[in-house]
């Protein structure tokens, strides 16, 4: 599965980030890990591209939301895919707010996490993109 790209997990609590990252890695993701989403922007610009984008929206520094706005705005990252694991009450109006692939409800049963990476990541493997 390494060669679309790892899966970007984002979230401020360790032990929802530990957790995920195993879960993924034991289904044959790579993963990187990112504690709010200023770090995660960063690591973007730094030229990593994942496949999907698992990200928190209340985290401390720089939240999921301001995340993807400034995400969705820049050209090179916009087209990565986004699942929000949020307590936010209605996962189906945030991600039609937010342009979100999936919005799941916390706490969320990692399977389910780990299928809908499986299913966007394979879809990110099957799908070209034109070169710039």
């Amino acid at each position: 599965m390494t060669e679309a790209g790892p899966v970007l997990v984002i979230d401020d609590n360790a032990d929802v980030l530990e957790a995920l990252a195993t879960m993924l890695k034991r289904e044959g993701f790579s993963v990187v890990t990112a504690h709010n989403g200023f770090v995660a922007l960063n690591l973007l610009h730094g030229g990593l591209r994942p496949c999907i984008i698992v990200m928190d929206l209340m985290m401390p520094v720089m939240n999921g939301f301001e995340f993807r706005e400034q995400q969705m705005h820049d050209p090179e990252l916009a087209h990565i895919p986004v699942i929000a694991c949020s307590g936010i009450t209605d996962p189906a109006e945030t991600a039609a707010h937010l342009g979100l692939s999936a919005s799941v409800q916390k706490p969320a049963e990692v399977k389910t996490i780990v299928n809908l990476v499986r299913t966007h990541c394979l879809k990110t493997r099957t799908v070209s993109r034109p070169p710039h």
